[in-house]
């Protein structure tokens, strides 16, 4: 199940990357969202026709998941990694399969897709 924060329920949209800048099975971020009135890092994960975002912050030690822009997911591009201590997620729903965090989720973020662009709300 998705964490998604109710602090990004409102009505105004940015816009995060163009669908075609992503990877059929890749990431892109971090983007900076302000939500309730604080910046928070977030990155998108493609995996075919599936679009997905999520908070840049790993729920074992709130650490940004990864070591440099883009750079999200495993070398299968299966899973999201957390560079800090090799947690895995699922990226679909945030949910960490393995690690110390297992059971825990990332916290999601809504996009959509308008006109060949992932939006988010902020």
């Amino acid at each position: 199940m998705q964490n998604t924060d109710p602090r990004l329920a409102n009505s105004c949209r940015r816009t995060l990357c163009a669908l075609a800048d992503l990877p059929k099975k890749g990431a892109k971020g971090p983007f900076r969202l302000t939500i309730n009135g604080q910046v928070e890092a977030v990155f998108v994960v493609r995996q075919g026709p599936s679009v997905t975002a999520f908070v840049d912050r790993c729920p074992h030690v709130g650490a940004p998941l990864e070591m440099e822009p883009d750079h999200f997911l495993d070398l299968s591009k299966t899973e999201i990694l957390c560079s800090m201590h090799g947690a895995r997620f699922d990226p679909a729903t945030g949910l960490c399969r393995l690690g110390p965090c297992k059971g825990r989720s990332l916290v999601a973020v809504p996009v959509s897709i308008e006109d060949g662009m992932v939006v988010a709300p902020e």
